[in-house]
């Protein structure tokens, strides 16, 4: 769920990268941050419009932005933050199983003494 999340928040940058590279050459610095804003709002409107969605889509296909484009950057903006997640779980489950391992060590020294114990008795 949350990998999927990050995967669609990722394609909105994608998509807003997508159109920057379109719509902002050759924009003067003093027209750049309106243009910028206006891209941005356009990425979030691909997001919850369906109609600006199929525009926006046509019009980053015309300019040979096609799906693969589109993923390719996505999976760019999100290999490091994979690869931290992939680290976190790797590490959750070393300190999982040496807790699993420390609590059968305890199990078989408490049934190792009461052995000895009964043996002594």
């Amino acid at each position: 769920m949350l990998r999927h999340a990050l995967l669609e928040d990722h394609r909105q940058h994608a998509i807003e990268a997508a159109l920057r590279r379109i719509d902002l050459a050759g924009i003067t610095a003093e027209f750049a941050e309106d243009a910028t804003s206006h891209l941005r709002q356009n990425a979030l409107s691909w997001r919850s419009d369906r109609a600006a969605a199929h525009e926006i889509e046509a019009r980053l296909a015309a300019y040979g932005f096609d799906q693969y484009a589109l993923n390719l950057e996505v999976f760019v903006q999100t290999r490091e933050i994979f690869l931290m997640f992939e680290g976190l779980l790797i590490a959750a489950q070393k300190r999982r199983t040496l807790l699993l391992k420390d609590i059968d060590h305890h199990r078989n020294s408490r049934q190792v003494k009461s052995a000895q114990n009964q043996q002594n008795a």
